[in-house]
């Protein structure tokens, strides 16, 4: 699927919209926000809450871990708008042909910048000596830590969500350098591209954070061979998806000290299975999928805006092209 231009768009909705919110478990906390927006922004917009009213459907709002499985009893011009800005899972259900779009969201995106600063400051820091001290001894270290501008940040991923950890870091006095398939424009940030982009940023980064959607070009992007070029000792954190690393090459690292530590929110099974060698190596962090959660507010209220800017016939941000998985 490329891209639909926006006209389509203005032509899909027109200016009755019926949205059916299918997210789950939280369903009718988000139909209730929905409500709330809808109502203080004086939106002329009706929730459909009869599932089988399939015909009067012209948006939904959609999560992973909805009751719908068959999306083929939907017009093929209703608009999916995800909760997540990760669609590739959303992508293996082969009934949806309708135009899906991610969730591209200021406070998800904050709250990603926050979380990979704060794991990129605690290493830095030395913290965990002093959290989790294996003895309770007055240890001073006997040697100066580096100021922030010594060291070097390496981001996998320069889309929205990289490119906000790229800024928040370089605001704390960090070198960051970012690789992306195209060049990026952020201030102070060095935009590599490209197999000879990709090398360069493995080889001289302190940290390595990997935000890359996961596509065909990305799966397994950090493996064997890729370590082999990685700056001995450095910290490898992963927010971006599972499947960019090959699992058990990171833990010959860790063991090898090619990695001196890794710091790890998404995986190939999640739940992560609790033999899964990550829980139990002590130079591993495991965090449950919790670095940009969805917000519930703040993404009813992107959402709309999305669906704003279709009735002004505009594209929608965060479209997705099928064959790119985002």
């Amino acid at each position: 699927m490329g891209l639909f231009k926006a006209p389509t768009f203005t032509k899909i909705i027109g200016f009755d919209l019926n949205i059916l919110v299918s997210t789950g478990s939280n369903s009718n906390e988000y139909k209730k926000m929905l409500f709330e927006e809808i109502n203080a922004q004086s939106l002329d917009y009706k929730l459909v809450e009869d599932i089988s009213r399939t015909d009067e459907v012209n948006a939904i709002i959609y999560s992973d871990e909805c009751e719908i499985s068959d999306f083929s009893i939907f017009p093929e011009n209703t608009i999916i708008f995800s909760t997540f800005a990760g669609v590739e899972k959303t992508l293996l259900n082969k009934t949806i042909v309708q135009p899906l779009v991610r969730l591209i969201d200021v406070e998800m995106t904050e709250c990603m910048a926050e979380w990979c600063a704060a794991h990129v400051l605690r290493y830095h820091l030395g913290l965990d000596n002093y959290i989790k001290p294996t003895e309770k001894v007055w240890t001073v270290p006997n040697k100066e830590r580096l100021l922030a501008k010594q060291v070097n940040i390496g981001i996998l991923g320069l889309g929205t969500l990289g490119s906000a950890t790229a800024r928040k870091l370089k605001k704390l006095d960090f070198n960051v350098a970012g690789w992306s398939a195209t060049k990026k424009k952020l201030r102070g940030v060095k935009s590599l591209v490209e197999r000879e982009g990709l090398n360069q940023i493995l080889s001289t980064s302190d940290y390595l954070i990997l935000l890359l959607p996961l596509t065909e070009q990305t799966k397994t992007i950090i493996n064997s061979e890729s370590l082999e070029l990685v700056k001995n000792g450095a910290v490898l954190i992963n927010a971006g998806r599972g499947g960019l690393v090959e699992d058990h090459d990171i833990l010959k690292a860790l063991d090898s000290g090619k990695l001196s530590a890794c710091t790890l929110d998404v995986f190939n099974e999640e739940p992560l299975p609790p033999k899964h060698p990550f829980w139990h190596h002590d130079k591993v962090t495991v965090t449950p999928h919790i670095s940009a959660p969805t917000r519930l507010k703040s993404s009813v209220r992107s959402i709309l805006k999305n669906i704003s800017r279709i009735k002004k016939g505009l594209q929608p941000i965060g479209l997705v092209e099928k064959e790119r998985l985002y």
